[in-house]
């Protein structure tokens, strides 16, 4: 679909809590879960104004398009909703997120795999688990997956599990990250405010390629204006692929300390980069 808008104050209300608890109860039976709107297949398309509450699975989804704005839109779901992700983007080109508020139980924003030229500016996430690019390598297999050129400024995070966050699993999937702006965000009592994440596995146990290397390659990813609260001691945790470590990683006029009063750390494994101006907690790159 070309040229469609989707606009005004009207609410969609997924009505998720009933399917929630039937999955919080182990039963067999539980319908499959939706996503409440999905943009598919579309070019130049625009999304504004709109309340999103309660969504079974993510609220809002733009998958495959070329051209995309979402803009002023709400998404409102409990901490402990379960992948409920406010705005995922997929295999899409060219999408703008701007001035969105967004509460839920799993990522604010996630960028998934096929991603290019996204411009997300103007958003304010918690509770949720932050803005992901990811999670990436998890379906083994030949394709490539890639995201490039992504830009991320002027956020604020409140009491999220993450605050920007790259996320991939361990195995052979190959793929990239490369080209991404983190820029002017605010942390406020955030788990782990900067991360990248090379060996993603939720359940801590069980997860695809656990206890092997990523293939996935990051590289050209800057941190600038960074600032805020950590609600855990490492602050800045880059944790990369012993195969294929990060490179070009940079970090400038960042400045984080540990629950507003004390010094925050960093953490470093197989990532190659730099620091600029101020830098605190002090750079382990």
């Amino acid at each position: 679909m070309d040229g469609l808008v989707v606009a005004g104050g009207g609410t969609l209300d997924g009505r998720g809590r009933a399917l929630w608890a039937c999955r919080q109860r182990g039963q067999r039976d539980c319908p499959t879960p939706t996503s409440t709107l999905t943009i598919a297949n579309s070019k130049d398309v625009v999304v504004a104004g709109l309340r999103s509450v309660d969504s079974e699975l993510f609220h809002v989804v733009v998958l495959q398009c070329h051209g995309v704005t979402v803009r002023g839109v709400t998404v409102e779901a409990p901490a402990d909703s379960p992948n409920t992700d406010g705005i995922h983007l997929h295999m899409s080109t060219h999408v703008s997120v701007y001035d969105a508020r967004i509460s839920t139980g799993d990522d604010c924003i996630s960028i998934g795999p096929g991603n290019s030229h996204l411009w997300i500016e103007r958003v304010a996430c918690g509770p949720g688990h932050g803005i992901s690019i990811g999670s990436l390598g998890k379906q083994q297999g030949t394709e490539v997956e890639a995201v490039q050129n992504v830009t991320v400024k002027t956020t604020w995070f409140t009491g999220t599990m993450n605050g920007l966050r790259i996320k991939t699993w361990g195995g052979s999937k190959r793929g990239f990250v490369t080209g991404v702006t983190f820029a002017d965000s605010t942390m406020s009592g955030v788990d782990n405010p900067i991360i990248i994440d090379q060996n993603y596995c939720p359940t801590s146990s069980g997860c695809p390629g656990a206890g092997r290397s990523s293939s996935i390659r990051i590289s050209d990813v800057r941190y600038v204006g960074i600032r805020g609260s950590s609600a855990t001691p490492v602050a800045v945790n880059f944790d990369c692929s012993r195969s294929y470590p990060c490179s070009g990683i940079s970090l400038q006029d960042v400045a984080l300390t540990y629950q507003n009063r004390a010094a925050a750390k960093s953490y470093c494994r197989n990532v190659q980069g730099t620091a600029l101006g101020l830098v605190l907690p002090p750079s382990c790159l």
